[in-house]
């Protein structure tokens, strides 16, 4: 895409000064790549199965998720102050004085940053101290009203602005707040243009997901997934959401907290817009809000107040919980669709489920415990709730570590199909050498879980096989359509 061509929506390069401070231990430019530390989590601090907090003040905007989950960031209406709420202490820690009620926030694993819009100015502070590490003051010219990053992450910070033509789409290093090292070609993107448009990281850092609802809206669905100091741009122009009887177009997509997986309006798809269910034997759901850890998601159960769980946004239901939230608590709940993901959050870890009610001035905690859930009645269970890894390139080692839910810990596994080669330990780590020769693109996995008393569960899944970048030479002749040279 051509500079020119953009308007609307568009992410703005800034270019700020060198400030020494330190995240984690990284160069500068990449302390996207440093390793994290998260806030220990535990069950949320309160009596019997819920409780409702208030909040100092009503807010404004959505709530902000911050060390992975266990912060809540909020802005205070009216007020240069933003609220943060610890879900495990069931309570406001801190009201934190920002000078300035025209704020936009992000928040990672352990730190907070602000953008000042009316004094352009970013801010960076510690969630744990609360205090003001950096800050650094943004060059005249390009307006930046947005910034976007992961709730369990070091960054990178995604960036941008509501309006106006500038360059494509851009990161900040969450260190030094400058532009990060990651690396994105211009000429992938298109125009962005409009207003609501909904920016979602996952809480991992790695995938960014941009889409946008209302009446023919011009720009499609966006995802942009980092892996090491590159950044892949995917964009389907056409895949604009469900239409509604209003003609108004619902386009609603979110990360997974690890970025393996996208949710959308109409079902569950890899990052790179490829359905789910046409890879693995996961069965599509549509309007799943994934939990903000692991891989459990749910939904909004039509016409009530329930929620159902799922794992990884396929079916069948695990759970249904009733009476999360009240009528008057959410009195437009039928049109809760285009607003669930902003009101609903689920923390595994923590046994909490929370909501925000529509008065903007509380949050309403559940107790919830899958696992005790799942065997109230003694009922035997056994299910895949990890995400296999998808790509491995040839020469390297492919390693998945299988997770699961079950009513006893004694599981064995067997990988029952899969390439030559390929070994899973006791504990379930899946583990196979590619060969730099191999002749296959593509390789389907069944992996084979059962209980001691006979309880089985098959994961089915694709591991595309790539070649490295800069390899030359012509690909190897692959065996005929019928071979099964690849296969043990």
């Amino acid at each position: 895409m051509k500079s020119a061509a953009v308007t609307g929506c568009i992410f703005l390069m800034l270019w700020l000064g060198v400030q020494e401070t330190s995240v984690g231990q990284s160069q500068p430019g990449e302390a996207h790549l440093a390793p994290v530390k998260l806030p220990p989590l535990s069950v949320t601090q309160f009596e019997g199965p819920s409780t409702t907090v208030k909040l100092p003040a009503p807010y404004v905007g959505d709530a902000v998720d911050g060390g992975g989950g266990r912060y809540l960031i909020f802005q205070l209406q009216d007020q240069p102050q933003l609220a943060i709420f610890d879900v495990v202490e069931a309570r406001t820690v801190k009201v934190l004085d920002v000078g300035s009620d025209d704020l936009a926030v992000a928040a990672g694993a352990d730190k907070l940053v602000v953008l000042l819009r009316d004094q352009r100015q970013l801010e960076r502070y510690s969630l744990q101290t609360f205090e003001k590490e950096l800050s650094v003051a943004l060059p005249p010219g390009d307006p930046v009203s947005r910034i976007t990053m992961g709730a369990a992450s070091n960054g990178p910070i995604l960036v941008g602005a509501e309006a106006g033509a500038g360059r494509h789409p851009s990161f900040l290093d969450l260190q030094t707040l400058q532009p990060s090292a990651i690396q994105m070609s211009e000429e992938s993107w298109e125009s962005i243009e409009g207003q609501n448009l909904l920016v979602k990281a996952s809480a991992n850092g790695r995938v960014f997901c941009l889409s946008q609802s209302g009446k023919d809206p011009t720009f499609g669905t966006m995802v942009i997934a980092v892996k090491g100091n590159q950044a892949q741009v995917h964009y389907a122009k056409d895949r604009k959401g469900s239409k509604n009887n209003d003609g108004e177009y619902l386009n609603i997509v979110i990360p997974g907290p690890e970025g393996k997986a996208i949710y959308t309006e109409n079902g569950v798809y890899f990052p790179d817009l490829v359905r789910l269910s046409r890879e693995t034997e996961y069965r599509d759901i549509s309007f799943g809000i994934p939990a903000l850890q692991g891989d459990l998601s749910m939904r909004l159960v039509s016409g009530s107040s329930s929620v159902d769980i799922f794992r990884t946004g396929s079916l069948p239901v695990l759970v249904t919980l009733p009476k999360i939230w009240t009528k008057d608590l959410w009195p437009d709940f039928r049109l809760g669709l285009r607003t669930a993901h902003a009101r609903l959050r689920y923390l595994p870890e923590a046994h909490l489920i929370s909501f925000l009610p529509e008065s903007r001035d509380e949050i309403v905690l559940h107790r919830f415990d899958i696992d005790a859930a799942l065997g109230k009645n003694g009922d035997e269970f056994l299910f895949v709730t990890s995400f296999p890894t998808r790509y491995v390139e040839r020469g390297d080692t492919y390693q998945y570590q299988v997770r699961f839910k079950s009513h006893t810990q004694s599981i064995k596994y067997q990988v029952t199909w899969g390439p030559v080669g390929m070994t899973v330990t006791p504990e379930g780590l899946v583990k196979w050498d590619v060969p730099e020769n191999s002749t296959s693109d593509k390789e389907r996995i069944h992996l084979l879980l059962e209980t001691p008393s006979g309880d089985r569960f098959l994961q089915a899944f694709v591991i595309n096989v790539a070649y490295k970048p800069g390899v030359l030479g012509e690909p190897p002749v692959r065996p005929g359509r019928n071979s099964r040279a690849s296969r043990r």
